[in-house]
């Protein structure tokens, strides 16, 4: 059956991304392409040309971010299929968890460190890089398969690196306003030049970020929800003596205050399926069986949404308050023989005050937590690299990276205090790399990477003390050790200049942790969840395997490539509950380790210039992404109708279980990740009189349904985010109307499962067989960004 919503979502897409090129073709004389030039990347830590690399890299251009109007890094997610970025819970959160869901190539995560990492000029950022302003860049690269062996730990989905523009010997700069719906302003710019010519040049650049919410507050009426503010400057500095040394100093600056996020339960009232057979209600509901409710199909957004944020900022707090200081120092030195030396040395530092809001309910009384949390990390990478004119090249390095967890404090409804803690948590990382590529004939290179790299990963318990005095010592101090070898080998080959084919297969890793125990929670279910090994998930890793093709036939660039990944012990999310120190009960989320998981796909990424006036882009990404073996407690409760757990500790089948093991989810999808993506560009670019030219560019991304957990009972439907951008652009101007989301498309952005903390449930442990007291399931919904139309002016010099 053809699915009519689709087809006349993408006639109207098309129709709308066509409309003016009648009148554009009348003007055309002679028109610009709309994407030329060489591109050249750096995804193998040396300067390549794009048709040359054999890697599947998607890189977006100064030109594209300027034309097609992108803000962030969700925007450049749909310009790149194959990778799926997802923020549900507004900038909240560092690299990952269900704060940043970073999918590339089906490799998603829910919670902890994502699997693809993001850089900025090759420097690890182990933050949330929600906030990045996007006009101080040169370029995207977004490379997808395991980087692990030349750019390390949490790439071995892939590596997205931020690649910034350079200062100029010639004075120039620009300014840029946006003005948009919902209190939507922007001012950005920047000034480049040389200080010294051609011996020290410098740039600096600046950004003013405002959107002012597009959800209405159930709370207090106020269109507020999804507001954001940032401020960012930045200074780049390359100091080069002579034409053998570079020295490339960055420095930058962020802060950001959000309002509350567009964040809300669905209420257990909408439960459907599974339901909880209820046998008692004294003190509370009960049932003889594991089930709580659950909800089945597809889940929409929520008709209302509340936060909270008048009592939070009246107790002198915001729903975020962070800054952040990035710094970085590039050495690069080349001997007349061609050897090349480079360090690259990063410090940076973060420091994030986050109010949340624990009903997201309207209410008189709310019950809401503030944590401060403070970090730092230091950064160190030495290389050497030989002649690239040599048949036999070859890169070699060691990088070492120290994070430490500084504590903070907790500030809470009930007590109004700031109550500080410290903190032991760390990780120490030391690793070492090579490369040794062979040019074997003109025609066939072969290439052999490797990393060394072995981690300490440090945890403590958290401990509040009194506000204004010392934070308590920090204990309960763990370590764990990783060790692992992360190889890569690529055969590439040119059939012409003009198609060049290849082949990878490399090994990619994340290291394990520690979960961190309820600091509330009574001895006892501490206890068991140690017993449980609850408190530990261990390292996952993957082989990856592609073939590819990269091509031009006249003016249009072809790339293909299959893939194949088998990945081990990935982690997933698993909820238990627990008893508090005061008797009520709680839920805490651990991270748990699948068993196997299988993913194939093939990518087809399609673009050029037809016409000199017209640019095409047609990409689509399929990804087959499933489990193999991999038994889940959780879903096994669902399902459960004895009140007897399936499985004994350790795996063994439960003799005295009747039902069979419903909690075995091999052959379901992963979950928060689409099986289709496809991005559709069209921009016709014309003169319109003597030094004036106009374009109109649209852009549709579509992702299919993801599924909100390994169960893959309920789901966030398909998406379609069309943005069209019409412009005209003088010698030194240009102006710009655009409308993001136009279809308005609602899909969730996530969709997570919770508990209904409203309502209580006394039902059987399904690991213990013993009644406990808990909530009935309740799933938490976050919404999209809203319609939005509005004007960009710029002017450069």
């Amino acid at each position: 059956m053809i699915d009519t919503t689709w087809v006349s979502r993408s006639m109207l897409a098309a129709l709308l991304a066509a409309s003016a090129a009648p009148g554009l073709a009348q003007a055309i004389a002679e028109g610009a392409a709309a994407d030329s030039g060489e591109i050249i990347v750096t995804a193998r830590k040396k300067e390549e040309r794009l048709q040359d690399v054999p890697l599947t890299i998607t890189v977006v251009g100064q030109e594209q971010i300027t034309r097609a109007n992108l803000d962030n890094i969700n925007d450049l997610a749909f310009q790149t299929p194959g990778f799926s970025f997802r923020q549900g819970f507004g900038r909240t959160g560092g690299g990952g968890g269900a704060g940043v869901r970073p999918s590339v190539r089906g490799m998603s995560s829910v919670v902890g460190a994502p699997n693809a990492a993001f850089f900025v000029d090759g420097v690890f950022v182990s933050d949330n890089i929600g906030s990045y302003q996007l006009d101080n860049l040169e370029r995207v690269e977004v490379i997808k398969g395991p980087q692990s062996a030349l750019f390390g730990r949490q790439t071995f989905a892939g590596a997205i690196n931020f690649v910034t523009r350079r200062p100029t010997n010639d004075l120039q700069g620009r300014l840029q306003v946006t003005l948009g719906e919902f209190k939507n302003h922007e001012v950005s710019g920047y000034l480049s030049g040389a200080l010294v010519r051609d011996v020290l040049k410098a740039e600096i650049n600046g950004r003013y970020y405002n959107f002012g919410g597009d959800y209405v507050n159930a709370d207090n009426g106020k269109r507020e929800l999804g507001a954001q503010r940032s401020f960012n400057i930045g200074t780049t500095l390359v100091f080069t003596p002579s034409d053998n040394f570079e020295a490339v100093l960055r420095l930058g600056y962020n802060n950001d205050e959000d309002g509350g996020y567009v964040y809300n339960f669905q209420g257990s009232g909408k439960n459907n399926c599974f339901p909880a057979p209820i046998v008692g209600s004294v003190p509370f509901p009960r049932t003889n069986t594991a089930r709580r409710d659950f909800y089945c199909g597809e889940v929409q957004t929520l008709p209302s949404y509340a936060y909270n944020i008048d009592e939070i900022r009246s107790a002198g707090f915001n729903g975020l308050d962070r800054e952040f200081y990035r710094s970085s120092l590039q050495l690069n030195y080349t001997t007349d023989e061609g050897w090349a030396f480079t360090s690259i040395s990063a410090f940076n530092h973060n420091e994030s005050v986050v109010g949340q809001d624990n009903t997201l309910l309207p209410s008189a009384n709310p019950a809401f937590a503030v944590d401060q949390s403070k970090n730092r990390d230091w950064q160190q990478e030495l290389r050497v690299a030989t002649p690239q004119d040599w048949k036999v090249r070859a890169l070699a390095g060691g990088y070492y990276f120290q994070q430490d967890d500084l504590g903070g404090f907790q500030f809470t409804n009930t007590n109004r205090t700031r109550r500080p803690f410290d903190s032991n948590q760390g990780v120490r990382s030391y690793a070492l790399f090579g490369m040794v590529e062979a040019d074997v004939t003109e025609r066939l290179t072969i290439s052999a990477e490797g990393r060394y790299q072995w981690e300490t990963i440090r945890d403590s318990s958290r401990t509040l003390g009194v506000e204004g005095q010392p934070a308590p010592v920090p204990t309960g101090l763990r370590e764990a050790k990783f060790k692992a070898f992360l190889p890569r080998a690529t055969i590439a080959y040119e059939v012409s200049s003009a198609l060049n084919l290849f082949a990878t297969a490399a090994k990619g890793n994340k290291p394990g942790g520690f979960n961190a125990l309820p600091n509330d929670g009574i001895a006892a279910d501490n206890q068991f969840f140690r017993d449980q090994g609850f408190d530990v998930f261990r390292e996952e890793s993957a082989w990856s395997y592609e073939v590819g093709a990269k091509g031009r036939v006249g003016a249009i660039n072809v790339s293909v490539a299959g893939f194949y990944i088998d990945w081990s012990n990935q982690q997933l999310s698993r909820g238990e509950a627990y008893t508090r120190t005061n008797g009520t009960p709680n839920s805490v989320v651990f991270i748990q380790n699948a068993g196997k998981s299988e993913i194939k796909g093939f990518e087809v990424d399609v673009s050029g210039n037809p016409t000199p006036w017209l640019f095409l882009r047609g990409a689509y990404t399929f990804v087959d992404a499933r489990f193999k073996e991999f038994y889940d407690d959780t879903t096994e409760e669902i399902y459960d109708t004895d009140g007897r757990p399936g499985r004994l500790r350790g795996g063994a089948r439960n003799p005295l279980d009747l039902d069979k093991l419903e909690g075995d989810v091999s052959g379901n999808r992963l979950p928060q990740t689409p099986q289709h993506q496809f991005v559709l560009t069209g921009q016709i670019q014309a003169p319109v009189s003597d030094g004036l030219s106009g374009f109109l560019r649209g852009d549709l991304a579509y992702e299919s349904k993801r599924y909100s957990q390994v169960d893959n009972l309920n789901w966030a439907g398909d998406s379609y985010n069309l943005n069209v951008n019409v412009g005209l652009e003088g010698k030194n101007w240009n102006v710009t109307l655009f409308a993001r989301n136009l279809l308005d498309d609602k899909t969730p952005l996530v969709v997570t499962r919770l508990l209904d903390f409203n309502r209580l449930l006394t039902r059987v442990n399904p690991l213990t067989g013993l009644n406990q007291t808990t909530f009935f399931r309740d799933f938490a919904v976050s919404a999209p960004r809203r319609r939005q139309f509005g004007v960009v002016l710029g002017t450069q010099f």
